[in-house]
């Protein structure tokens, strides 16, 4: 009976071993068939059509795309190469149906996108209708021109092919390199033009007046310009643009490069759409009207003193042999000592300085900025508390001459508006510093006023720490 049972059991092991290998070997998956036998470098045009547009692409062999329908335009060259990767790409999940009697169901009649591509060779190939997802998985129904039979595609191809020409539009508004700039022209209504000529390696202001200009200031602003990416396509032949704000713009932004070419954006008011907070732009030398996000202006909206080299005061720290501090602390003076060392005098008794500590010091003079100037001239101390400052730094040469004088102020300053929600109520405290190089008044950060309003003992050398007794 026992030896019945174990040849019964064997052969159904046989049975089942050798069903597994039949199915393993005539069974194995298919090689993945592509939509179309096509590169996605061979791809020299590409048609979308749609039931309420069509679009098609094109380039020459080596040159970019660029938009032909419904417009004629610079093609976005990422979008337009990712989408005929996509086409490329495209793969057969399974066949559903050789020869469907409907194509309704699959979302087929009428396809929701058609997607035809024709090679550099000019061999237009089968089109691959898309149709409708499918209710369970991840797939979309197709079906290819050539064949009646319905496929299963990932539906990822199936949303890659849904495009609007605002999708494959290139959204860059200027082309230039920053190092071809010569000349940077802010205009901004009812204020005077801003003119920034690049001198060698250096940026200087020629009007309103000269004066040196803040280098990363400048580079920022064109960093902005060129960088510039549209958010919306407003009308791309504009009858009138004085709905936009652009007949008489608010403020116009013009770089002159090496060879001579200018390249103006024009800004004009903010959308009027709801839900909108981008503001309306042309380029100067173009009629299309686009968005740009709001940013983008108040990079740009500067004057003058924006754009002018903040230094406070730019003194060589080698040079300098005493520094006289007034704070509410007290009088002290820090005075360079033989073998690279520095005394504090306070009421006439002298200490070692700390090293490290007054170098720290001296070098906020090796170029001291403020992180605006605020007004030049300084139309009055008192408003910036600069009449009975907090603290005054001079700087006194080896040779007994002054170097340079530093004022620094404190005030604090009632809210006149509302508190912005998340944003501390109450009065706020803001710096000011003027100096001997200039008649302008700076705002300070709050970091650069506390390093120049220290009291003495801080520059003085901490006494070494006296070894433990030895415990008995």
């Amino acid at each position: 009976m026992r030896l019945r049972n174990t040849i019964i059991v064997l052969v159904l092991f046989a049975i089942v071993g050798g069903y597994a290998f039949i199915v393993g070997h005539y069974s194995s998956p298919e090689a993945q068939r592509k939509l179309l036998a096509v590169k996605p470098e061979d791809i020299a045009k590409i048609e979308l059509r749609y039931s309420d547009r069509d679009i098609v692409l094109e380039r020459d062999n080596g040159k970019p795309w660029r938009l032909v329908k419904p417009i004629g335009a610079d093609a976005d060259q990422m979008q337009a190469n990712n989408l005929a990767r996509a086409i490329a790409a495209g793969a057969v999940v399974r066949t559903v149906d050789e020869k469907p009697a409907d194509l309704a169901p699959f979302g087929l009649k009428p396809p929701t996108t058609t997607v035809t591509v024709t090679t550099f060779d000019k061999k237009t190939l089968p089109a691959i209708e898309v149709g409708k997802s499918t209710p369970i998985g991840f797939n979309a129904y197709v079906r290819v021109a050539d064949s009646p039979a319905v496929l299963l595609t990932e539906a990822v191809f199936s949303a890659g092919m849904n495009k609007t020409v605002n999708d494959l539009r290139v959204r860059d508004l200027m082309a230039f390199k920053l190092d071809d700039v010569r000349k940077l022209i802010i205009a901004r209504d009812n204020e005077p033009t801003v003119e920034i000529d690049r001198d060698g390696e250096q940026w200087k202001i020629v009007k309103p007046a000269p004066y040196a200009a803040d280098d990363m200031t400048v580079r920022m602003a064109l960093s902005t310009l060129v960088n510039a990416r549209a958010s919306d396509f407003i009308a791309d032949a504009p009858g009138n643009v004085t709905q936009y704000g652009l007949e008489k713009p608010h403020l116009t932004a013009t770089v002159v490069l090496k060879n001579g070419e200018q390249q103006s954006m024009l800004f004009g008011f903010k959308q009027s759409e709801q839900g909108k907070s981008g503001i309306y732009v042309r380029r100067g030398e173009r009629a299309p009207v686009y968005a740009v996000a709001g940013y983008v202006m108040s990079s740009l909206d500067k004057s003058a003193l924006d754009f002018r080299d903040r230094t406070i005061l730019k003194v060589d720290p080698e040079a300098i042999a005493t520094v006289k501090v007034k704070n509410s602390d007290g009088d002290f003076t820090l005075e360079r000592a033989a073998g690279g060392k520095w005394d504090v005098v306070v009421g006439g008794k002298t200490s070692e300085g700390d090293i490290p500590v007054v170098e720290r010091l001296l070098n906020q003079f090796r170029d001291l900025k403020g992180t605006s100037i605020v007004a030049d001239p300084m139309p009055s101390a008192q408003p910036f508390g600069l009449d009975n400052p907090a603290a005054e730094v001079t700087l006194v040469g080896k040779d007994g001459k002054q170097l340079g004088a530093v004022k620094l102020a404190k005030i604090s300053v009632k809210p006149t508006t509302p508190p912005v929600p998340g944003e501390p109520a109450g009065p706020r405290t803001e710096y000011y510093a003027s100096s001997s190089a200039s008649k302008a008044v700076f705002s300070l950060s709050d970091f650069s006023f506390a390093q120049l309003n220290k009291p003495a003992p801080l520059y003085m050398a901490k006494a070494p720490e006296a070894a433990p007794s030895p415990t008995k």
